[in-house]
């Protein structure tokens, strides 16, 4: 074994000796509570924030996968196809909430 390929096998073995992350127990309690509590303007600079992320994130997929040599209809159905997906199960979702409240 060359010396580079022995200090990553070091390396990954020390990795998969180290003990497995974990959240406490009442993690998904607390977070849910520190986010009820958000008040308006915070609500207004974390959406901007959001959207921000979601904008670069969109571009910087976007470069990437053109980087790679795929054309801009490939990268279009990549990115607008689960956008498309998540309108369409938020306006189902809506739908049958509506049909549900309706019949009872």
């Amino acid at each position: 074994m060359e010396p580079r390929e022995a200090e990553i096998d070091s390396l990954l073995r020390r990795s998969m000796a180290a003990p497995v992350p974990s959240l406490p127990p009442d993690f998904d309690q607390r977070l849910m509570r520190e986010v009820s509590r958000s008040s308006q303007p915070l609500d207004r600079y974390r959406r901007i924030l959001l959207i921000g992320y979601g904008l670069i994130s969109v571009v910087t997929s976007a470069v990437v996968m053109r980087g790679q040599g795929l054309d801009w209809g490939a990268i279009s159905a990549m990115i607008l196809g689960p956008l498309f997906l998540v309108a369409a199960a938020r306006w189902a979702r809506r739908a049958y909430e509506t049909v549900g409240h309706g019949a009872k």
